[in-house]
């Protein structure tokens, strides 16, 4: 039987207290504690989110407020249908006076609107309805060719080289079928069919020149009688439902 020497003791005593030292510090770093509670350390972030924000920094107040230019948030009801009435109006002055400058229809073509096409062909169809024997059936009429003549155009003018969507042929359509609808005005109490035939004629060549500027604006000028062709065949068979009835 050996006695263990006083040098292996004092290692086996260094190494035992190195060992707690190191549970001690692996203790300290555990995220938790005694009792299994989690131990956050203190950087910062809790206090962060636990203080209450000081008065006036969370909200800004309304002049520093910034609005992107040219948004519309901001505008009051009045305003936005002012602009809406503008852009209908100077529209309707390219249907009017299509001798316009080149740049002011395709300023037309890339702001276009559904607003003033929908009262045209609702006021159109409202009105052909009325002068019809079956006016569910003229009502119906009038807006499924208004919109196989958009998809036609918008295929046309693709397949023309030009650039178009299906919206911009709706707005080009509706707007262009206002001399259409002057004229089935001026001819709801004529009874002459053979003045009602040249006043329908009349407004099918004015809406078939009034839709050039548009469409010269999307195709190429040699290719924009090809392209208004489709559309004074739609005006010509709306002429015919109009003097039919």
């Amino acid at each position: 039987f050996r006695l263990p020497s006083r040098g292996g003791g004092r290692e086996r005593e260094t190494s035992s207290e190195e060992g707690g030292e190191e549970r001690m510090q692996s203790n300290t770093d555990s995220p938790f504690a005694s009792g299994g509670t989690p131990v956050v350390p203190d950087d910062g972030t809790v206090q962060m989110f636990t203080e209450e924000a000081e008065p006036g920094t969370s909200e800004l107040s309304a002049g520093q407020r910034t609005v992107p230019a040219g948004s519309t948030l901001n505008e009051s009801v009045w305003q936005t249908l002012k602009r809406d009435l503008l852009q209908i109006a100077l529209n309707l002055r390219i249907v009017l006076v299509p001798v316009s400058k080149q740049t002011t229809a395709v300023r037309a073509l890339r702001e276009w609107d559904l607003w003033g096409p929908m009262i045209f062909s609702i006021s159109l169809a409202l009105l052909l309805s009325h002068q019809s024997d079956s006016p569910a059936k003229a009502f119906s009429i009038v807006f499924c060719v208004l919109t196989v003549g958009a998809a036609v155009l918008t295929l046309n003018v693709i397949l023309l080289g030009g650039k178009i969507v299906f919206l911009q042929a709706c707005s080009l359509l509706g707007y262009c079928t206002f001399p259409l609808l002057v004229a089935a005005m001026l001819t709801f109490y004529q009874s002459m069919k053979v003045v009602k035939l040249l006043v329908m004629l009349l407004g099918v060549a004015w809406a078939s020149w009034a839709a050039v500027p548009f469409v010269s604006a999307s195709v190429s000028p040699k290719r924009k009688m090809l392209a208004v062709y489709p559309l004074m065949m739609m005006y010509l068979f709306l002429s015919w439902v109009a003097l039919t009835g």
